[in-house]
């Protein structure tokens, strides 16, 4: 059983604003949105850039009672997921808590300090400072977690942490659930936080941008002259849903998926393999009955990075 996959709703966090409004406006103004960061005092970090999300202004009913499990992942994630679903007319709609809706969301890592208050036990074998929501805040899968006891959603969930396409695959795994018969309705998605530690994590590898009085000018991903990454935070949240199931309930349809193919190099952990990565790609376009002649349009995994 094949069945057609629409997007339905969609809820976006970023560097360039809550939800596609702000985030029109700049793009349209060319606007960089990284910023020095106050990072002076980690010693040899070489980076001091980041990408911020500024001005996110959780709901009132945020309140710490609902969001004491959650760190900034996991809010920004339940946050956007929130406004998805609003699109979508499925807020307060039996369908949330019915099975019928699952959830497919990527994260690589928790929140951060939540890992600190790890380190006292560690460290000075303590374990003050811990309370019974460290470990879900810092879970990998703390976002889809949150997300799911949030709204009250019953149907499968689909952690998926795999770094740089985390999200990505959290995406192509709800297709493939509606797709296949196993769920009418997918929140799909990702998320991160933004922390020193994930610019440490590829300082050491000399993989980030450290332009750092001039921020306005990197990352520059197809420039020669770009020096690496930054690192930024976000969530952004899709409702996919059942075609026949989105038209029978008057939905308003954004967009089809179409297509999904993923794979694994088996070769290397950071280095990207060229035959598995168009393995992936032919895959992607057999399961969606195209060519390449018929794509318009490819979004690139730009890192910047000088390899």
């Amino acid at each position: 059983m094949n069945r057609r996959v629409v997007v339905t709703g969609v809820g976006g966090i970023s560097p360039m604003g809550v939800g596609w409004e702000q985030t029109r406006a700049k793009l349209q103004g060319t606007e960089n949105c990284i910023r020095r960061m106050p990072w002076d005092h980690i010693e040899d970090l070489q980076t001091k850039l980041g990408a911020p999300a500024e001005n996110v202004t959780f709901p009132s009913h945020f309140t710490r009672k609902r969001t004491r499990g959650m760190g900034r992942n996991a809010k920004l994630a339940t946050l956007a997921t929130e406004m998805a679903l609003t699109e979508a007319g499925l807020l307060d709609d039996p369908l949330v808590k019915s099975g019928q809706l699952g959830i497919s969301w990527g994260s690589s890592a928790g929140s951060t300090d939540a890992f600190a208050e790890f380190t006292n036990l560690l460290r000075n074998n303590s374990l003050e400072g811990l309370n019974a929501t460290t470990y879900v805040r810092m879970m990998s899968h703390t976002a889809a977690v949150n997300i799911g006891v949030f709204f009250g959603i019953t149907g499968r969930i689909v952690p998926t942490s795999s770094a740089c396409t985390a999200g990505s695959q959290g995406i192509g795994y709800a297709y493939e659930a509606i797709r296949f018969g196993r769920q009418d309705l997918m929140v799909a998605g990702g998320s991160e936080e933004l922390c020193p530690t994930e610019a440490a994590v590829f300082d050491v590898l000399y993989a980030t941008s450290t332009k750092n009085d001039s921020p306005q000018l990197t990352p520059s991903p197809f420039d020669a002259d770009r020096d690496g990454l930054v690192i930024g935070e976000g969530a952004c949240s899709l409702i996919l849903e059942e075609y026949e199931h989105a038209r029978a309930r008057g939905a308003n349809i954004l967009c089809e998926i179409v297509g999904f193919g993923t794979n694994a190099d088996g070769t290397h952990v950071t280095q990207p393999n060229k035959v598995t990565m168009q393995r992936a790609l032919e895959m992607a376009l057999g399961d969606a009955g195209l060519s390449g002649n018929d794509i318009s349009y490819v979004n690139a995994h730009g890192t910047a990075t000088e390899h």
